[in-house]
């Protein structure tokens, strides 16, 4: 993070037409604190609003890692734009895959508790993340102001998504693990702000597959069956959800 006054009086900032974050010259990218909540969605009260507090970008080309296991702890990272996958490797070299973060969702924070990363994030399309640097959440001696609360706030959110996450991959029946990873995909998009009816999945059958503690033939039985249905229709990694109602019905 640092302050606007902080740059030099030469740089000229170019506001975005379509997003509130600024741009200098040198094409560093920074957002503001506003900007930040406004992505994760954060319905909580704001009492030491700080217009000076600008935060660094990061971009990522698809494939790219952001954050790996092992690393030290920098800080936070809130995903701006793209698609992720998370993942832990066991000692037997098998991947599990955690989640699939997306716009406003929190990274990075499994590294608090041993002030390193215990999992692996890996861009499944470009992407475009705002670091919440480490000096900024534990400042020695300091009390917890917005940054913190903040921060807090969406951790716990991310708690009850994995937790969630959790709950669906150990569901009855595997092919309703499968319609329910959709659902909550469409809430997922309606709550970016696209189409929760059509999006596009950024990652592989077999990631959802991983994910959901499923096979990929599994996957790809269910997607059949939910288009033969007329539940869905299926275009690759395209999906058109036609009965919302039917969907749900499909995951009891």
């Amino acid at each position: 993070m640092m302050n606007v006054q902080a740059i030099s009086s030469a740089a000229r900032w170019q506001p975005s037409v379509s997003q509130p974050a600024l741009k200098l010259e040198s094409d560093e990218r920074w957002s503001d604190f506003q900007e930040i909540l406004n992505l994760l969605r954060f319905d909580g009260h704001v009492h030491e609003m700080n217009d000076n507090s600008l935060f660094r970008r990061r971009r990522l080309k698809a494939g790219q890692s952001a954050l790996s296991m092992g690393q030290a702890f920098e800080g936070l990272y809130v995903v701006r734009l793209g698609a992720l996958k998370t993942s832990m490797t066991h000692v037997d070299g098998a991947e599990h895959v955690l989640a699939f973060p997306m716009k406003g969702d929190l990274l990075g924070f499994d590294g608090i508790c041993k002030n390193k990363y215990l999992s692996e994030v890996v861009a499944l399309t470009d992407c475009d993340l705002i670091k919440i640097p480490s000096a900024e959440l534990f400042s020695p001696g300091r009390g917890c102001n917005d940054i913190e609360r903040m921060a807090y706030w969406a951790i716990s959110r991310e708690i009850v998504q994995e937790q969630t996450a959790y709950a669906l991959s150990h569901s009855a029946k595997s092919e309703a693990r499968v319609a329910r990873f959709l659902r909550i995909q469409s809430e997922r998009f309606n709550a970016m702000g696209y189409s929760p009816n059509r999006f596009t999945l950024p990652m592989t059958r077999r990631d959802i597959g991983n994910h959901l503690n499923v096979t990929l033939e599994t996957v790809s039985r269910a997607f059949s069956a939910l288009d033969h249905l007329g539940i869905i229709s299926v275009d690759r990694r395209e999906i058109k959800i036609l009965s919302l109602d039917a969907l749900r019905k499909f995951e009891s």
